[in-house]
C-alpha cells in the first residue's frame, strides 16, 4: 500500500463523515472538483461504486459500508502510530543499545545506569561490555562509550572528558624486584600489556613493552598486577581502589603519562529519541573523569 492509496483512503472516510464532497472540500480546503475526481478514481482502481450520487445527497452503496469501515479503523490505527511517536519524542522511552569497555561497564555503569532507569523507567537498556570496537550501525547499537575514537568517521564523536592513567604493582612483586627508577629500567620487569595498546605512551614516540601478559580484559591485567604477576597501565578508576587500599602502588609516579580522552560514539545528530539523548547527558554529567 503507497501513501496515495492512503491519501484516497482518508479522503472516502472524511467524504462520508462530512455527508458531502462540499463538506469535505472546505475541511480539507481543496476543490470540490479535485475531491469527486479522487473519489472517482478510488471506484476505479477498487472496481466497485462506493458512493450512490444524486443531486440532495450521498449514500453508500453496501460496498462502500465495508470499505469505509476499513478505512476507518486504518485511519485510527495511523493516528495511534503517530500519538505514540509524539510520546516517545515527548519522553524518554523505548530501548536504547549500548556497547561500553568492560572494565568502564563493570566498575562505573552499573551504578549511572541504574541511578538513569530509577528516573526514566519506561526507558530498556541494553549492555554490551566488549573492549574491541563493534560495528555500531551494522549491529545496531545507538551509543558505544570508547576511549578512542572509533575507525568510521561517518560516527559521531562526543568527547566527555579524560581519563588519568599510572603504571601499577603490588608492593610485594616491587620488594621482590625492586622498584625502578627510571624508565630504562622498566625493560627488566614483567610488563601486563592490553591488547589495544602495545605501545605505551610513556615517552615521546612511546615506549614498546616485553609484554609477560598480554590480554583484551584490562580487570584480568589488574589481578595479574594484585597478584604479583607483574607492572600494568591502568585508568585511575580500575586501580583507584587498590591504590587507596594499598594492594597496588604506583610505579615511577613522576612519569606524566598523557591521560586517555574518553567518548560518547553515535551515528547521527538528527532525530536523536529522548531516551538516547537524556542517556548521553546522563552518563557524561556523572562519569568521575567527564
Amino acid at each position: 500500500m503507497n501513501n496515495v492509496e492512503l491519501e484516497l483512503m482518508g479522503l472516502f472516510a472524511t467524504v462520508v463523515e462530512q455527508g458531502s464532497f462540499t463538506g469535505a472540500a472546505e475541511l480539507l480546503g481543496m476543490p470540490k472538483s479535485s475531491v469527486s475526481q479522487k473519489i472517482s478514481r478510488l471506484e476505479s482502481q477498487l472496481g466497485v461504486r462506493l458512493l450512490q450520487r444524486t443531486t440532495r445527497r450521498l449514500s453508500l452503496t453496501p460496498q462502500g459500508e465495508v470499505y469505509v469501515e476499513q478505512c476507518r479503523a486504518l485511519l485510527a490505527l495511523a493516528r495511534s502510530a503517530n500519538l505514540a511517536m509524539a510520546r516517545l519524542r515527548a519522553a524518554p522511552a523505548g530501548r536504547v543499545r549500548i556497547t561500553a569497555p568492560e572494565a568502564t561497564g563493570t566498575l562505573l555503569l552499573g551504578r549511572i545506569l541504574a541511578e538513569f532507569r530509577a528516573l526514566y523507567p519506561e526507558v530498556v537498556l541494553e549492555l554490551t561490555l566488549c573492549d574491541e570496537q563493534l560495528d555500531l550501525v551494522g549491529e545496531g547499537y545507538d551509543l558505544a562509550l570508547r576511549a578512542a575514537p572509533l575507525k568510521d568517521s561517518s560516527l559521531i564523536c562526543r568527547r566527555i572528558g579524560q581519563v588519568p592513567r599510572h603504571l601499577v604493582a603490588a608492593p610485594a612483586y616491587l620488594a621482590a624486584h625492586g622498584m625502578p627508577q627510571q624508565l630504562s629500567e622498566l625493560g627488566r620487569y614483567a610488563c601486563l600489556v592490553h591488547t589495544s595498546l602495545p605501545v605505551w605512551p610513556l615517552q615521546e614516540g612511546g615506549w614498546r613493552p616485553q609484554g609477560a601478559c598480554i590480554s583484551n580484559s584490562l580487570l584480568a591485567l589488574r589481578e595479574l598486577a594484585i597478584n604479583e604477576g607483574g607492572i600494568a597501565l591502568l585508568p585511575h578508576h580500575v586501580c583507584e581502589g587498590d591504590l587507596a587500599s594499598g594492594r597496588l602502588q604506583r610505579v615511577l609516579p613522576e612519569l606524566a603519562v598523557p591521560p586517555n580522552p574518553f567518548y560518547l560514539i553515535y551515528p547521527s545528530r538528527e532525530h536523536l529519541a529522548p531516551a538516547l539523548r537524556s542517556l548521553m547527558d546522563f552518563v557524561a554529567e556523572r562519569l568521575p573523569f567527564a
